[in-house]
């Protein structure tokens, strides 16, 4: 059979114009189901059926086609003449199974991730996203009221034993990303919504709220409420109840607590949470906007002096503001007003911890216990546990299944993603930290998500990548000078000094560190240490230069004023910076030279090597092989020293090259195999870069 006569019969038996016929109406029904499947919140599989169904389809419209002529005079059956028409119909017959067989394999890995998508978003019963109230009035300046009382329906809510509040920062970017409910109800993993608007106008303040079921939009219950300008308390106390109500039918009467019962202490810490709010979003410190915030909270503890979360707010507050005594007496009140709150416990783990306490760890860990689903007491948790110096895994199996679980609860949120990345990347799990940089690109888009990528790239030692996601933050948002700083740093890191320099004139002691100016440094430190005398970090750095230029006695002096060793021999670290800084102080003792400097030296080395030790091959080598050369077991410090090169980050260059501790191996083969290894890496990375910048389209 020739080609000619087989697409002669096709065309003979009208199979073509079948053909396109079939396509184009299996085209047009698909998209108007995946329509009505969207706007009716119907299950996607009825969309996916519909284009199962016209693939099946497909080869039998064919074959009628095939088989049968439509005529005037009805439908009859097409005779087969010869035996070249019995072969056309054998190969076509073939080529229709093949094309549909072509067909249904170019579907089915779309059907399968549908599929496991599916199987791995589970829907939790009696959960619950409260989605930012909407400001229906007349002026954006009663913006905190919509914000606020959503707020605080949603920690209301979120005390109520059996119900699952999806945190706060997923909720609001759930509503800027214009999802719909099913979305929400998907990406959050909650089976219902909960959403409204206010408006206060005169003497008249209207709410309307509706409670909807995530997976088909419909509402649950809907009400506007009619009330006095000062009656907002009255309806989040009424809405909340009825909340409860809905989602735990079968329960018992539960009781909801309101932050306040007093209707201006509750203006009042709206509007104070509203400020801070701002600030705590854009992960800036914005002092004049924290301290009219201060000033609110303050005024609400006046006014309400028994509200325990009024208190504990205003701590919050002043600790994020770096003033950590002024936070001690509200936080205290706070806790005996209420001791069972959740938010009350973690904020005072966060004043345990700025202090250097280890009953941050107890705060933390009651804070989670009173709610299991306060994400950001379960990522305060997770980062304590895993800088103590006390072994964790009898209090929780994986620190990563308490920054996943915060994860879940915050799914929209890139600081919750980003927390994830570091805890990996410090760890050296070079290849999960990969995977959560995939789960940011799919989610985010903005100069900030760019930065964390660099930073986790950083961590996977790409430093080339590094540069190229924070110079793409760059120019995403132009004008902002931490860019630049990060990367003169990451140059610096790199061996381009002079890049470095360009990008940061006047550099920084972070800079100077990098490029092992130590003189500048100091005195630089110095002279900041007058006007920053919270930021520990600069005395950290100043204390490593005063090492680095044989200054052990000033290195100690400046370091005995950050509560080393106290705070690490108590088993708590603030930071990495806290152990890096246990260190610095380790080196100078043993500087020192004398036999009670050298003595107090080595105990510290062996306090550190007994403890439980965790993180990067190339960090875990590097400081514990510090310590036991300073406790004199030289082989074993160099033995383990040389195992840095197994990581895939670069050393901290002035760690290595000028630490006390490493003086002794200056001329061990071993040693310099170490420095030549990182300075090819720095090499490679520099002849890399350009590379990659092209590829990114970004410049300097």
């Amino acid at each position: 059979m020739t080609g000619g006569s087989f697409f002669s019969e096709l065309r003979k038996r009208k199979v073509l114009q079948a053909a396109a016929i079939y396509g184009a109406i299996a085209w047009g029904v698909t998209e108007v189901a995946v329509t009505v499947v969207e706007q009716l919140f119907l299950p996607q599989w009825v969309s996916t059926l519909a284009v199962i169904g016209f693939v099946v389809g497909f080869p039998v419209a064919m074959f009628l086609s095939w088989t049968f002529d439509f005529t005037s005079e009805g439908i009859h059956r097409t005779a087969i003449s010869s035996r070249r028409g019995k072969a056309s119909i054998a190969a076509s017959l073939l080529l229709l199974v093949a094309g549909t067989a072509g067909l249904f394999l170019l579907i089915k890995p779309a059907l399968q991730l549908q599929e496991r998508s599916s199987e791995t978003v589970t829907i939790q019963p009696n959960s619950l996203a409260v989605l930012p109230f909407e400001n229906a009035g007349s002026g954006p300046e009663d913006s905190f009221l919509s914000e606020g009382l959503s707020d605080e329906l949603r920690d209301q809510l979120g005390q109520v034993p059996g119900i699952r509040i999806a945190a706060r920062s997923s909720s609001i970017a759930a509503l800027e990303q214009r999802m719909d409910a099913l979305t929400v109800s998907t990406r959050l993993r909650v089976a219902n919504l909960l959403e409204g608007s206010v408006r206060r106008q005169g003497n008249k303040l209207r709410v309307s709220v509706q409670l909807i079921e995530g997976t088909s939009g419909l509402a649950l219950w809907s009400e506007t409420f009619e009330r006095g300008p000062n009656e907002l308390l009255n309806v989040q106390q009424a809405i909340a109840e009825r909340v409860v109500q809905l989602i735990l039918p079968n329960s018992q009467l539960i009781e909801t607590q309101p932050a306040t019962r007093d209707v201006t202490a509750n203006e009042l810490m709206l509007l104070a949470r509203h400020y801070e709010q701002q600030v705590r979003d854009r992960q800036v410190t914005d002092t004049e906007t924290l301290l009219e915030a201060i000033r609110l909270y303050r005024e609400a503890t006046e006014a309400d002096p028994e509200s325990a979360l009024a208190h504990s707010r205003l701590a919050g507050a002043l600790l994020f503001v770096g003033d950590i005594e002024a936070a001690e007496a509200p936080i205290f009140k706070a806790l005996s007003l209420d001791p069972n709150l959740s938010e009350v416990q973690n904020t005072l783990g966060e004043f345990y911890w700025a202090r250097g306490l280890p009953e941050a760890g107890t705060a933390f860990a009651r804070a989670v216990e009173l709610n299991p689903n306060n994400a950001d007491a379960l990522t305060n948790y997770a980062n304590l546990l895993w800088l103590s110096y006390e072994p964790y895994q009898g209090k929780v199996q994986d620190l990563a299944q308490l920054f996943r679980r915060a994860l879940e609860l915050d799914p929209l949120s890139l600081s919750r993603h980003a927390a994830l990345g570091d805890y990996f990347g410090k760890e050296g799990r070079t290849d999960e930290v990969r995977t959560v940089i995939q789960g940011i690109q799919q989610l985010f888009d903005d100069a900030e998500a760019y930065r964390v990528i660099g930073w986790l790239r950083e961590l996977t030692g790409e430093v080339d990548l590094a540069i190229a996601w924070t110079a793409r933050a760059r120019e995403q948002e132009p004008g902002n000078p931490l860019d630049d700083s990060k990367l003169a740093h990451l140059y610096a890191s790199i061996g381009d000094y002079q890049t470095a320099l360009s990008l940061e004139p006047d550099p920084g002691i972070g800079l100077l560190f990098r490029m092992r100016r130590y003189q500048e440094l100091i005195d630089t430190a110095e002279f900041l240490m007058i006007e920053e005398p919270e930021d520990i970090d600069i005395r950290y750095l100043l204390a490593f230069a005063y090492n680095a230029t044989g200054q052990f006695e000033s290195a100690i002096h400046i370091l005995s004023s950050t509560g080393l060793p106290d705070s690490l021999l108590s088993g708590t670290a603030r930071s990495v910076a806290d152990i890096e800084g246990f260190y610095t102080l380790t080196n100078a003792l043993a500087g020192m030279g004398s036999p009670e400097t050298t003595e107090l030296a080595q105990s510290l080395a062996l306090f550190s090597e007994n403890g439980p030790w965790w993180g990067d091959i190339g960090w875990l080598a590097l400081y514990r092989g510090c310590g036991l050369a300073i406790m004199g077991r030289y082989d074993d410090a160099l033995q383990l020293l040389v195992r840095v090169k197994e990581s895939q980050r670069l050393l901290w260059n002035p760690v290595i090259r000028d630490s006390f501790c490493f003086q002794r191996f200056a001329d061990e083969p071993a040693y310099q195999d170490i420095l030549a290894d990182q300075e090819q890496r720095r090499a490679a990375l520099r002849k890399r870069l350009p590379a990659t910048l092209e590829k990114f389209g970004v410049k300097l």
